[in-house]
């Protein structure tokens, strides 16, 4: 910013018989109007109006000539520093380049298009094209090989424990006689270092196949982008490819049909939401293990182990406005060593994810932000105590222990997000970090894992995520303290809290039809599930169809 000086203007004048001089201090360069500058001027000094038009051309042609003169100086002055090493050179050519890159158009960098973008808009435009079919046979050709690694992997390593068992129950019956504790004591240490030794081994392995496949994958969906927009003049080559993939099926034995997995006890409502500008939304109760959402389930025809029929909708909404959410609940560890973690982890491993991170990497770089994200966090507490209530969804964890500082840990309440491409139906996993609190039946509507569950909506009617699904009573299994009314009170405040969080974020204008999904653990009887299900459409205001009838 320029400085300011005060020149001494002076004016003359003839006033009838005498000559006048009127003298004022002007501030250079001037910031007021030269209008305005006049008129107080004229006033201040009773000046006659006929010297107006003079006046504002003396005054314009002196503030001109001053404030080119103080310019000059100004540069000159700048010049010197520069020349005298007092200001580096290099500094100001790097501030005017940003200055220019980023205020004028002309000189601004062209916006750069990543491989993952490209590749992005030619999976999309694949996935709804006739290579849809040959996509899902690749993919699925590629699952099957992870499959036969993962079961060669489980096989080695239970061959594995149980010779370990053998090894150490012989050793232990021998102590004292053929086997002194400190030797026992290294036939433990040995197989620990065994089991360590298989396990990095299968890990590597399976993660050279994983990215061999995913370049593979990557490749050839580029090719056939290539050969798609070549001249036309050969039989199309999505048709070729079809051709060379293509094989009739034969028709499907009566156990087939049926399928092997579970059967889902399920209830789907219609609900509208709003007085004035209503919004219709689907609501589903679901009975099933929430990894079943995630696994892919064998669909066999004559034999033959075929892509699952929901694997083309995941597919053909992997980059749209039609996103599937799922909340998982996890403890304050970043990892996936140990229990329901554990499972989903080598879920994520069935298949290579073509378009994302795996896991591990998605944790890695999470964890890279979890202090920053908590001193933001605490940041905005301190100064504003109801800041919690509205911050948004964090997608920041750490894997540290608990001895550690509390800055770089996660809390009850934070959630990280991962994204994924390879599991069966759903895109987006939210991982909602909680505690032991939530097996009591005294938790409210402020408790940090509710307030979290309207972060996540909010996240959902932000970035096009239309379903969401939510563990009904914040637990992925029956333990022995949900009692009937334990139950009942657990799903009568989510259904109330998930309701309110729902039409706030409709006032966003947000208008598009959602579908929430409330999941009820495996373990619950059919009893309470109708009892559960009865419940809903007294929170729930349903869309019940208009009945007329002829008279």
């Amino acid at each position: 910013m320029h400085r300011t000086i005060e020149k001494q203007f002076k004016f003359a004048y003839s006033n009838g018989a005498s000559e006048s001089t009127m003298c004022a201090n002007i501030t250079i360069p001037s910031s007021q109007k030269l209008e305005s500058l006049v008129a107080r001027l004229m006033k201040l000094n009773g000046l006659p109006c006929y010297v107006e038009d003079s006046l504002k051309n003396s005054l314009d042609s002196f503030i001109c000539e001053e404030t080119k003169n103080l310019y000059d100086l100004d540069g000159e002055a700048a010049l010197n520093r520069v020349k005298s090493g007092e200001v580096s050179a290099d500094d100001l050519v790097k501030k005017w380049t940003k200055a220019f890159t980023q205020e004028v158009k002309e000189f601004a960098k062209p916006e750069e298009v990543t491989n993952e973008q490209v590749f992005s808009e030619v999976y999309h435009t694949l996935i709804h094209s006739p290579a849809l079919e040959t996509l899902l046979n690749l993919e699925h050709s590629y699952a099957m090989d992870i499959e036969n690694i993962t079961q060669n992997r489980d096989e080695d390593i239970a061959h594995l424990e149980n010779k370990q068992q053998k090894e150490m129950e012989d050793a232990l019956q021998k102590a004292g006689t053929v086997y002194t504790d400190e030797q026992i004591n290294q036939i433990a240490q040995h197989h620990f270092e065994q089991t360590q030794v298989v396990n990095s081994k299968w890990a590597s392995e399976l993660s050279n196949r994983h990215e061999t496949q995913k370049r593979e994958y990557r490749n050839w969906v580029m090719k056939v982008h290539e050969d798609t927009q070549a001249t036309v003049g050969s039989p199309h080559p999505v048709r070729r490819v079809r051709a060379m993939t293509a094989s009739a099926l034969p028709e499907a034995e009566e156990d087939e049909r049926i399928g092997r997995s579970r059967i889902r006890l399920e209830e789907s409502f219609t609900i509208h939401l709003g007085a004035q500008m209503k919004t219709t939304h689907n609501l589903r109760l679901v009975c099933t293990d929430i990894l079943d959402l995630c696994r892919h389930k064998p669909h066999t025809v004559g034999g033959v182990i075929i892509p699952e029929p929901q694997r083309l909708q995941t597919a053909m909404s992997l980059y749209s406005n039609n996103l599937c959410g799922l909340v998982f609940l996890v403890d304050n560890r970043l990892n996936s060593y140990t229990g329901i973690k554990r499972e989903f982890a080598r879920v994520c491993d069935q298949a290579t994810d073509f378009h994302f991170l795996d896991l591990e990497q998605q944790f890695a770089l999470i964890e890279s932000q979890i202090s920053l994200a908590n001193d933001w966090s605490m940041l905005r507490k301190s100064s504003d105590p109801e800041a919690v209530e509205s911050t948004s969804v964090k997608s920041f964890g750490s894997s540290n222990s608990d001895g550690q500082d509390k800055t770089s840990k996660l809390q009850t309440g934070d959630v990280y997000i991962t994204k994924h491409s390879n599991l069966s139906e759903v895109h987006v996993m939210f991982h909602l970090v909680v505690d032991d609190s939530v097996r009591s039946p005294e938790i409210t509507s402020r408790h940090p894992t509710i307030l979290s569950l309207r972060n996540i909506l909010k996240v959902c009617f932000r970035y096009d995520i239309l379903t969401l699904t939510i563990p009904l009573l914040l637990s992925h299994e029956m333990t022995e303290e949900m009692t009937v009314s334990w139950c009942l009170k657990r799903v009568e405040l989510i259904f109330k809290c998930v309701k309110g969080f729902m039409m706030e974020m409709a006032t966003w204008g947000g208008l598009e039809s959602r579908t929430i999904q409330f999941l009820v653990p495996p373990g619950m009887s059919e009893e309470m599930f109708a009892n559960i299900s009865n419940m809903l459409p007294s929170i729930f205001r349903l869309s019940n169809p208009l009945v007329v009838k002829s008279v």
